[in-house]
């Protein structure tokens, strides 16, 4: 039996796995905005075997080299009424 842990892990069909602390989705969007980064001609913060953005991003994120932080939801524009229907 195995225990339950917090980390979520991404397997690529390369056999590389991706842990990051919160959620599979979280690593995906930290590490596209990252990617995006790296495009702009930021340099990386590890020695990778791969040349590609995207994969450099996905190896920082997962290491826990890319600070980032989670805001707190944005109140929503879309006015509602009381008893729950939305007013367009």
């Amino acid at each position: 039996m195995t225990t339950p842990t917090t980390t979520s892990e991404k397997e690529t069909k390369e056999g590389r796995i991706y842990r990051f602390p919160d959620s599979k989705y979280r690593l995906i969007l930290v590490a596209a905005a990252r990617s995006k980064q790296l495009q702009k001609g930021h340099e990386p913060r590890l020695r990778s075997t791969s040349h590609k953005p995207t994969r450099i991003a996905l190896e920082e994120v997962s290491r826990g080299l890319v600070p980032f932080e989670v805001l707190p939801p944005r109140e929503s524009k879309i006015p509602h009424h009381e008893d729950g229907i939305i007013s367009v």
